[in-house]
């Protein structure tokens, strides 16, 4: 196994693990509460994200429509949206809408542009692990996953650690932060998503 591909996959998925985003802002918010919180996300995560990693190995690229990206993109917008309501409304996002591993799934689920991520830069690190064949995919799936694991756990953990410490004024900055992130991308997504439906009306309208 080439030393370079195993650098090369741990930088690249660091530089989109690192990224805020609607994962990190779910991280935050449930990570006050529990500081394992990024360990199960991960999970949730994960269970989206390894079968679209075999797709890719064992199909190549699957054709992801704009209408898909586009319906995709509203209902991230919706859910992102609706998870900045309950965090204003009650400081911490409700159990019975995500917890934990069903974090995972709908935050990964409902955001295009993991999806995209996976398309584009993921496909580049999927055809350069087929040189390895199998172990190139194991390396690829185990080192992009530990990325995930590393950084949300961190990201829980000090959460988690900072609510305790500062307590009133600890949650306040960091509702702050995980509603404007919620609020930013759910604003975003539902703006692209509208966009690309439109453009697609016009087109079918000639």
């Amino acid at each position: 196994m080439d030393l370079t591909f195993a650098l090369t996959v741990v930088l690249i998925s660091l530089s989109g693990v690192i990224a805020p985003g609607p994962l990190f802002a779910a991280t935050i918010a449930e990570g006050r509460k529990n500081k394992l919180a990024g360990l199960t996300i991960t999970f949730g995560h994960a269970t989206v994200e390894i079968p679209i990693i075999l797709a890719l190995f064992f199909f190549g690229s699957f054709i992801a429509t704009d209408f898909v990206k586009a319906v995709v993109g509203i209902l991230g917008g919706i859910v992102l949206l609706y998870l900045a309501y309950l965090e204003l409304k009650s400081g911490e996002v409700e159990a019975k809408v995500t917890r934990g591993y069903m974090t995972g799934i709908i935050m990964s689920s409902c955001n295009p542009y993991f999806i995209i991520w996976w398309l584009t830069v993921g496909f580049t690190l999927v055809m350069k692990s087929l040189e390895y064949g199998l172990l190139g995919l194991l390396t690829l799936i185990v080192l992009h996953e530990l990325c995930d694991f590393s950084w949300l756990s961190f990201v829980s953990l000090t959460s988690n650690r900072a609510s305790n410490i500062w307590r009133r004024k600890a949650q306040m900055i960091l509702t702050a932060i995980s509603v404007a992130i919620f609020v930013v991308f759910g604003i975003w997504f539902l703006a692209t998503g509208m966009t690309t439906l439109l453009k697609l009306d016009g087109y079918f309208l000639r």
